[in-house]
């Protein structure tokens, strides 16, 4: 029997691409009199999820708790010693995070997202501590794929959103008219002229992280379908054809999206996932992503508009890290000092600096750098030489942290990096274990 607290925490991998929020809109949420996405404070229908998860766990390990406690306190009495090493711990982190707050041009926004850091910090331990079955967390987030990828096809022939009961998976209505609404420019060989096509959103706040999401969790279901029956109960047949289509439908959304960054670790991905199992495709996609390289290479325009952006708020977090090096300019304060700090007026829009680790020095300074790497030193030392699968979804998303900012101030992106990292530093990751 499936527990209360692991029914909602698989529900919450279930929709995980949806963004059903609450959006809250403070005065101190807009910058130059323009309310902001990314500084809402909002409360996600993967949020309830999240303390419903929390809270049931809680709940049903109360005495456990209430045991360690004691136990913890005891010893503490016992060998009348400084505070024990945990205690020391959380008064450092406390002594960083109100550093970081007293720094911050906008304490709420700072207060806020430190609250949304301890929830993800919460959950990253509940699944430390709970071990849940990763062979039935990859199915759960092939079956997000199948349905991600199933609306995102369904919106890129359509050219606008499906609407009707996916507003409750929190799919904005939009059009390929839409203002500011992200497209390619195709050029079809029997026109004369290229045309502007919508790229799909399927539930994603953007195609780029529709695409991150899938080029992520895309080598998962390759692995799955390589190591059948992965749940025994279920019928061979049937969860083959389940797979094989959930990857098609996966590579033709990851395709739609347009998505460089996403494409190249998809490849990447899908190559690794064909390697380690030996697959008899591994020498065509070899050629596949040769001439792909080739493309997005002859393609690749140093001055478009996509890199210059990118190249000033790279500009922009170092300047706000020099101003402020050692505490940043507080967490999630980025865009309020971006006005600033901008090497040009010209730019158009209030986005966070497109590299996670720029974002962490800009916002955190170097303590917060220094704290991330420690971190990131700390799961690659546990991973050795046993580098499977699930630490490849891991190593792909710090790949996309390169080029992107979503794992920090998205939602999914979010829920994406506490799952990978907490899996990560489990001392077996092991897709073959159950609950």
């Amino acid at each position: 029997m499936v527990k209360l607290h692991r029914f909602f925490f698989y529900l919450l991998i279930i929709f995980l691409p949806t963004q059903l929020g609450l959006h809250l809109w403070p005065q101190w949420a807009s910058i130059l009199g323009r309310r902001v996405d990314y500084l809402s404070p909002t409360v996600y229908f993967t949020d309830i999820l999240i303390f419903l998860t929390l809270g049931s766990w809680i709940t049903s390990s109360s005495f456990w708790l209430v045991q360690n406690l004691k136990r913890m306190l005891d010893k503490t009495s016992m060998t009348k010693q400084s505070l024990p090493t945990i205690y020391k711990l959380f008064f450092v982190i406390g002594l960083l995070v109100f550093g970081n707050i007293l720094v911050a041009t906008n304490k709420s926004i700072a207060l806020f997202h430190w609250l949304k850091f301890l929830e993800f910090v919460l959950l990253g331990y509940y699944i430390i501590r709970t071990k849940p079955s990763l062979s039935l967390i990859m199915c759960l987030l092939s079956l997000a794929v199948f349905y991600s990828s199933l609306i995102a096809i369904v919106q890129f022939f359509l050219q606008h959103a499906i609407g009707g009961p996916l507003w409750f998976l929190g799919e904005r209505t939009f059009t390929n008219q839409t203002p500011g609404i992200a497209q390619i420019n195709w050029c079809f060989p029997t026109l004369s002229q290229c045309r502007l096509l919508l790229r799909p959103y399927a539930t994603f706040p953007h195609p780029n992280v529709l695409g991150g999401y899938i080029a992520v969790t895309l080598p998962l279901a390759i692995y799955q379908l390589s190591n059948l029956p992965i749940i025994q109960f279920t019928n061979k047949k049937i969860t083959r054809l389940f797979f094989s289509i959930t990857i098609l439908l996966g590579i033709i959304a990851l395709a739609l999206t347009f998505s460089r960054s996403a494409w190249i670790v998809g490849l990447l991905g899908i190559g690794w996932a064909l390697f380690k199992f030996k697959s008899k495709n591994f020498i065509l996609f070899l050629l596949i992503v040769f001439l792909l390289g080739v493309i997005l290479v002859k393609n690749f325009d140093p001055m478009s508009e996509s890199v210059v952006v990118r190249q000033q708020l790279n500009s922009a977090a170092i300047t706000m890290w020099q101003h402020s090096p050692l505490f940043g300019v507080g967490l999630g304060n980025f865009l309020v000092e971006l006005p600033k700090n901008l090497p040009s007026r010209t730019i158009y829009f209030l986005q966070p600096v497109h590299n996670i680790y720029l974002l962490i020095l800009a916002e955190t300074g170097l303590v917060g750098l220094v704290a991330f790497f420690f971190l990131l030193w700390h799961v690659f030392r546990r991973v050795h030489w046993t580098f499977g699968i699930g630490h490849w979804a891991f190593f792909s998303l710090l790949l996309l942290g390169l080029v992107d900012h979503y794992l920090l101030t998205l939602q999914q992106g979010q829920l994406l990096f506490t799952l990978f990292l907490s899996l990560s530093l489990l001392r077996k990751f092991d897709p073959a274990r159950r609950d």
